[in-house]
């Protein structure tokens, strides 16, 4: 196993759901949970296929995406420390999910079989309880980033992403391409280039190549829309630690 993975336990982890758990709830799932490492562009979950297991991530990014044509996939949330992959097993309807879901930022997570989730879930009312405050969280990411892409400049929408997965995160250098932010974003990488070269001039973010290094957080806040904000403060409001 490698060593990243090695030394993840539901006692040490940095999951905001795992360290949520009652002690009950993490008896359940303790002896189930896996360790095991998500490498980039790793396709957790292919769309219309059946979910096996559940990730809940405790580093790197892994992106949920919506086709929009035969071969172009666009994200329509994010997913750090702070969640998990599998809302069709909390909804009941895992059999053929229509969303994919692929690492975009390599890292870390704790794999359960989603047999044993639903199982949990079927046991315990207090888990039941958390996995639908996470679900609120989740709609309100998605149902307010498609009023941001509907309403707000690229450079906010950017700005809004880029906050977005330092939370994910919990770290300021994002390993992402402009290609990569363009595919993820929906609109073409000149763009996302142009974008970025403002930001650099503000002396919000660092870019080089493969790397978005975010320099000063404050400034990157200004730069943006509400969006963020409204996000993280119901996050906060429902998952608090």
């Amino acid at each position: 196993m490698d060593q990243r993975a090695g030394t993840l336990s539901i006692e040490t982890s940095r999951n905001l759901l795992l360290r949520r758990l009652a002690p009950h709830d993490r008896d359940l799932l303790r002896p189930h949970l896996e360790p095991c490492v998500l490498k980039s562009r790793q396709i957790l979950h292919h769309a219309k296929l059946p979910m096996q297991h559940v990730y809940f991530i405790e580093s790197g990014l892994v992106s949920v995406s919506a086709r929009i044509s035969r071969d172009r996939w666009v994200e329509v949330w994010l997913i750090g420390s702070e969640g998990m992959t599998g809302i069709p097993i909390v909804l009941g309807d895992d059999a053929e999910p229509p969303l994919r879901r692929i690492v975009q930022v390599g890292g870390t997570a704790l794999r359960l079989p989603s047999e044993i989730m639903r199982q949990a879930m079927a046991e315990s009312a207090s888990l039941r309880r958390l996995l639908s405050l996470y679900v609120q969280v989740v709609l309100l990411q998605t149902s307010q980033s498609g009023a941001c892409n509907s309403h707000h400049t690229l450079k906010e929408r950017l700005c809004r992403w880029l906050l977005l997965a330092r939370d994910g995160l919990q770290d300021n250098s994002l390993p992402l391409t402009h290609s990569v932010l363009a595919r993820l974003l929906g609109v073409r990488r000149p763009s996302v280039t142009s974008c970025l070269g403002v930001l650099e001039d503000m002396g919000a973010i660092r870019n080089t190549r493969g790397m978005v290094t975010i320099t000063d957080a404050h400034r990157l806040e200004d730069a943006t829309c509400d969006c963020h904000r409204i996000i993280t403060r119901e996050q906060r409001r429902l998952l608090a630690d």
